[in-house]
């Protein structure tokens, strides 16, 4: 058995296996690093950066938030790992090659789907529905969180199922007035955000429960059954053609550019989903010889992410007692997974009157976490917070994943991706920035520029080229949030794979990452990709 990745999918896709007594090869394109080397450590970090950003190894992910929270090694090297793009068409793509991939440095939320986000076009009529049920996918759900250690509030909205929960990460006191307030005032729903307590950036000794070194992969290699072949990029893989079945995959060493085929009877692709696009679009019989046939004629086509809208705002700082929760604290309660909030809408939005697009959306936000210090704040007397709304993104045939004429240092094909926002979306996001501002209004709160907030000299000369500060939608990629591109369905006609994540023609390659999701939902994908993995490593032995 071949898992290719080590990140959340690839890491339950190892333990799924391993703990069948299945021997496993996990084809990671990156290297083992130390617990120290992701954690943040600055000012080194900050040199790190921007000598990144100077030598435009880091020219795109560098505009991601995340990057200046996390170690920047955790951020691959773009000039060795390239994509193409339409100049007009900006996509933000980050990568993670390292064991653990990109779930060092997830942010760490986990809402679940609700039963509608698998058949949304039964509502509306557009785009293709999951082959699969919410029923299906529950006691998958269930495995991962109580596995990981998940802490979350069981809200009873179905807009977000409840999990299992080991615990609550209490709200600050102003986020529980802004709540109750958006509530009262508003009647919008209102919930703790569910998640981890840490991640990555957080200095520990331990890997933190949010990474896949720090749970599913670190128990599927204790099992014994579980080999990693490191630095290794996977090219792609050759099938017989009396079979249909792949046979071989073709791997390359990073180190000395050296081709490697290996023999093979099963492929779980992990990669991510636009690298394992890659693969299929470069094993594919249009690109190889040896390669499956993709019948639906849709491999690489419907990429989909969300769009999202983000604003800064203060609020009058009402509290007087101090506490680790309170926002006059010395110690500010950290930003995390489980530690922050949701207005989790779904299809359920306000204001019908005023929707013109399809699908819905939920807004995450927290107060007093972003850890600004006292003498860096302009007013003593507010407090700080922020909204994000997150938006579903239709299945669009022209959001693609294809290969270009150019290729990587070791000779193969790039990705390039053609990708914008359509009307539908940008409609969406008009929407949402009235909601947020309704939200805040009704917080007695104001909507503020992050220069306004902070005394930092020159600020403002930065947070004017930021994209997520512009106040338009970031582009494609922003959020690392990208699904779809080799969706599974009901036929093969219509889909690339089948409810069981298999290839139609070629069954013994199965696609468990975002790559698989035929529409994209609202919330974030990570723990329903790691819930779809688990499922579909559990009933091969059935196949």
């Amino acid at each position: 058995m071949i898992v290719v990745g080590s990140g959340a999918t690839g890491g339950v896709a190892a333990l799924t296996l391993s703990e069948q007594g299945l021997k496993v090869l996990v084809i990671e394109a990156g290297p083992q690093i130390k617990r120290n080397e992701a954690s943040s450590n600055e000012p080194k970090d900050t040199l790190n950066r921007l000598s990144g950003i100077v030598s435009k190894k880091h020219a795109n992910q560098s505009q991601h938030p995340g990057y200046w929270k996390n170690s920047p090694d955790l951020y691959s090297n773009e000039l060795n790992h390239p994509y193409s793009q339409s100049k007009d068409k900006p996509f933000l793509w980050t990568q993670g090659k390292q064991y653990g991939g990109r779930s060092l440095t997830w942010g760490g939320i986990t809402l679940r789907f609700s039963q509608d986000d698998f058949h949304q076009s039964k509502k509306d009529g557009y785009g293709p529905d999951w082959p699969i049920s919410y029923e299906e996918l529950s006691p998958h759900y269930d495995f991962i969180e109580k596995f990981c250690g998940i802490y979350g509030q069981k809200d009873n909205i179905k807009e977000v199922p409840n999990g299992k929960y080991i615990g609550e990460i209490p709200l600050t006191r102003n986020e529980s007035i802004f709540g109750n307030k958006v509530k009262s005032k508003l009647n919008y729903p209102f919930i703790q955000s569910r998640g981890f307590d840490r991640n990555s950036s957080v200095k520990e000794d331990k890997w933190p429960r949010s990474s896949s070194v720090g749970t599913t992969f670190k128990k599927a290699l204790s099992t014994g059954n579980v080999q990693i072949l490191s630095n290794h990029l996977v090219e792609s893989f050759e099938t017989e053609k009396t079979t249909e079945l792949a046979s071989k995959i073709i791997i390359v060493n990073l180190e000395n550019g050296q081709r490697i085929s290996l023999n093979c009877d099963l492929i779980i692709l992990c990669a991510s989903t636009i690298s394992t696009l890659r693969i299929l679009l470069n094993s594919e019989s249009k690109s190889n010889s040896s390669g499956f046939k993709d019948t639906s004629g849709k491999l690489g086509k419907y990429l989909m992410d969300h769009i999202s809208i983000s604003r800064f705002f203060s609020i009058p700082n009402t509290t007087q007692t101090t506490n680790k929760y309170n926002a006059s604290s010395n110690s500010l309660p950290d930003l995390s997974g489980a530690g922050s909030f949701f207005i989790p809408f779904g299809s359920n939005l306000p204001k019908p009157e005023s929707i013109n697009f399809l699908r819905g959306y939920g807004i995450w936000g927290a107060i007093d976490r972003l850890g600004i210090p006292k003498f860096l704040q302009k007013d003593s007397n507010s407090s700080t917070g922020f909204l994000i709304a997150h938006g579903e993104v239709l299945p669009r045939e022209e959001n693609s994943v294809s290969l270009s004429k150019r290729t990587d240092k070791w000779g193969i094909p790039i990705p390039h991706i053609e990708f914008e926002w359509s009307e539908n979306e940008l409609n969406m996001a008009k929407h949402m920035e009235s909601t947020i501002r309704d939200s805040i209004e009704a917080a007695d709160g104001k909507i503020r520029r992050v220069d306004e907030l902070i005394k930092v000299p020159y600020l403002r000369l930065f947070t004017e080229k930021s994209i997520a500060l512009s106040g338009n939608p970031p582009p494609p990629g922003y959020y690392i949030h990208e699904v779809g591109g080799a969706a599974m369905g009901f036929s093969e006609e219509e889909s690339v794979v089948n409810k069981l994540n298999q290839l139609w023609r070629c069954k013994n390659v199965l696609v468990i990452d975002g790559a698989c999701w035929p529409t994209s939902s609202w919330q974030s994908p990570t723990l329903t990709m790691m819930a779809i993995s688990r499922r579909a490593c559990l009933k091969i032995k059935k196949i």
